[in-house]
């Protein structure tokens, strides 16, 4: 499969970036002029070319006193945060849909930006409000919290009123993670270590009152079965709610001693539930994916792997869904991504059944990112302790290799990118079939000093942006 690459872009800005935002992308950069400097932002098209520009005057500080410009879309604005290298104040420029500039708020202290970030672990945006999972720990044990927060000013750095409090029962919850909200409801994941209710649950809170709408058990009464969330579909026409993900029996992950013994399984086990609006569970089944290792000569290879799930969709003949693969080799809990594999349930007799299919490396993935050095983080997802296991599920990676997965006639396809620590540059590569024999096809590769980012636009579209040189900012359309 050929790699094009367009024209590249560039624009006479320094500390230049780029942000996806409604639809177009936008180049913004600081410029300058004698001792007067300027934030000059861009709007194009996805072929890149210019729709319109807006030049917003900083006063007389040398351009190249700037740190690079960053941004983000909350609240639904292009937000455009400009700071100089020898102040800890930011100026934000905020631009609306229509590419007006709706606020310029000056001075405002890089330790108050978007504060609630600051002090929370677990944000869920919505609109304008903002949902937090908070836990402090006392003579008492560890107590969660559900905080709901609300946008005070669009005009202003953005700050949060609180709105309401749900507590959790206090004893034996181990985590929570907000995985939804709508102007009705909330819901989370939580996993309760100990107690009568131990096991894992979906709870629904409402997101106007702040009271417990329905809890839903995803264990059977008895069952000491442990079910790690993987991703979730909302169908909003029937209000059901299905959640999928891996699933251990007591033998292989037991939370109360916390012993995990998954080495050298024959299967991968994962699980799909329908959850009604009353809370109910209307559908419940239980999946085995033979894993498919590499044959070895030896026998004590220890491998041990796990299924993030993610794309969950609904059709006609039953779902589909991905499994990011992660596998490791020893008795650390760092495990390394080594593939994704498409997976389909199909109904027949009114069940589900797996599309037949596996759990296993690709070696030209591991290939690609392979070395030595035990400080390298490409890949990489970890945590400190088995108490933090059912985390590893959800939690963010810091050097993802996967940027994007898709399937063309039947074939996967991988953008891969990868942290170069010996040449200190971010590498972009695509995994595909030429000539029906996959390769790895080098699309650039970038200093770190260039500031490099990417932007996917499009199942076949994505750009890289670079600073180039001094005053060109760089952006490269590729089709892939």
């Amino acid at each position: 499969m050929p790699v094009l690459l367009a024209q590249p872009k560039q624009f006479n800005l320094i500390s230049g970036n780029c942000q996806l935002f409604n639809g177009n992308v936008y180049a913004f950069g600081i410029s300058g002029q004698k001792q007067n400097s300027s934030c000059v932002i861009y709007k194009l098209n996805q072929q890149l070319k210019v729709q319109d520009s807006l030049i917003v005057n900083l006063g007389k500080t040398p351009a190249d006193n700037y740190l690079q410009v960053f941004s983000d879309t909350l609240h639904n604005y292009l937000n455009v945060y400009i700071q100089r290298k020898d102040k800890k104040l930011i100026t934000i420029l905020r631009l609306n849909k229509l590419f007006e500039l709706t606020a310029t708020i000056e001075d405002v202290d890089v330790a108050r930006l978007n504060s609630i970030s600051n002090f929370e672990n677990e944000l869920f945006y919505y609109k304008n409000d903002v949902y937090t999972v908070k836990s402090q720990t006392d003579t008492g044990g560890k107590q969660f919290y559900l905080n709901k927060y609300t946008l005070k000013s669009e005009l202003k750095n953005f700050e949060y009123e609180p709105k309401w409090q749900f507590p959790f029962e206090r004893k034996n919850i181990n985590s929570a993670h907000i995985f939804y909200a709508d102007k009705k409801q909330v819901m989370l994941y939580v996993n309760v270590s100990g107690g009568l209710k131990f096991g894992q649950w979906i709870l629904k809170v409402n997101s106007v009152t702040g009271k417990l709408i329905r809890g839903t058990k995803l264990n059977d009464k008895g069952e000491s079965t442990s079910y790690q969330y993987g991703t979730f579909l909302m169908d909003t026409t029937s209000k059901t709610l299905s959640v999928i993900g891996q699933r251990f029996t007591e033998a292989q992950f037991d939370q109360r001693t916390n012993k995990l013994a998954i080495s050298n399984a024959l299967f991968a086990s994962i699980y799909l539930m329908d959850i009604d609006s009353a809370g109910e569970v209307i559908l419940k089944q239980d999946f085995k994916i033979p894993i498919n290792e590499p044959k070895t000569t030896s026998k004590k290879t220890i491998s041990n792997y796990l299924l993030r799930l993610n794309n969950l969709n609904k059709n006609r003949e039953g779902f589909s869904f991905n499994g990011d693969i992660y596998k490791n080799t020893n008795t650390t809990l760092c495990y390394l991504y080594a593939n994704t594999v498409s997976y389909k349930l199909i109904t027949e007799d009114e069940t589900l059944v797996l599309e037949k299919n596996s759990v296993g490396t690709n070696p030209a993935i591991e290939k690609y990112y392979f070395n030595t050095d035990k400080m390298d983080m490409n890949g990489k997802l970890c945590v400190d302790s088995l108490v933090q296991f059912e985390t590893i599920f959800y939690k963010g990676l810091n050097f993802p290799i996967k940027k994007y997965f898709k399937t063309v006639d039947n074939s996967p396809v991988w953008l891969l990118t990868r942290s170069d620590i010996k040449k200190n540059s971010i590498n972009y590569t695509v995994l595909s079939p030429v000539n029906k024999i996959y390769q790895l096809t080098v699309v650039d590769d970038i200093l770190k000093s260039k500031d490099p980012s990417i932007i996917i636009l499009s199942p076949t579209q994505f750009i890289l942006s670079s600073q180039e040189e001094y005053g060109k900012f760089q952006l490269k359309l590729v089709a892939w």
